[in-house]
């Protein structure tokens, strides 16, 4: 009996030990490339690369991801870059921000409140009046604070005008075609105005804008 509850028992800790872990951390640096998304996180306690697929994720956001395996001095030709060590993993939800972690503003971001388009609204009024507005075409003057090409066969543009809270401060416009502009670019941002938008994957927008064009100043 103390035989078979022996093996029983390292069968159990076998199976455990082979369960892949799961993190959540905030990011605090990413970009794209090679069909990747390169993130910097933060845990509290440690901080390291994640490479997952290709998917739209900006700094501030929380995340929780699985292992899939640690990579050492792993050489990113796509970046020209060699991580001393690299996570690859897989996203299993993404969160605009997380109440118990600290937003890491952009460096390009806003730092005061900007001058909104004739007729055009502030970001924080888009997530405020997005019932209203849903469905509507909408104008907003920011700053692109980050450009994600290619993803889910879309373009997504980050744009933020120094207006909103945590929550409510980056407005992210997608675009099928190529659009013309990168993070630092003072733009106006046109599109339509889409609520509750779940792409999967844990990305769930309460306001997003399709259909996007954009005008440099």
């Amino acid at each position: 009996m103390k035989f078979l509850f022996s093996i029983l028992l390292a069968t159990v800790i076998s199976m455990a030990s082979s369960v892949p872990k799961t993190h959540t951390a905030s990011v605090t640096e990413t970009m794209d490339a090679g069909g990747y998304t390169y993130m910097k996180v933060s845990d509290g306690t440690q901080t390291y690369w994640v490479a997952v697929t290709a998917t739209p994720v900006s700094v501030g956001q929380h995340i929780t991801f699985t292992e899939q395996m640690w990579m050492p001095n792993f050489k990113s030709r796509a970046l020209n870059r060699t991580f001393d060590k690299i996570l690859f993993a897989t996203m299993a939800r993404a969160s605009a921000h997380h109440p118990n972690v600290e937003a890491v503003k952009p460096a390009n971001a806003p730092k005061t409140v900007m001058a909104k388009s004739p007729g055009g609204y502030a970001v924080a009024e888009v997530f405020e009046k997005r019932a209203v507005l849903k469905g509507k075409t909408v104008s907003v003057r920011g700053k692109v604070t980050k450009v994600s090409r290619g993803i889910m066969k879309r373009n997504w543009v980050h744009i933020e005008d120094g207006t909103g809270s945590a929550a409510t401060d980056d407005l992210v416009f997608t675009a099928p075609g190529k659009v013309g502009v990168q993070a630092g670019d003072t733009v106006i941002a046109t599109g339509t105005v889409e609520t509750d938008k779940d792409f999967g994957y844990g990305y769930f927008y309460p306001v997003i804008i399709e259909q996007s064009s954009f005008t440099k100043e």
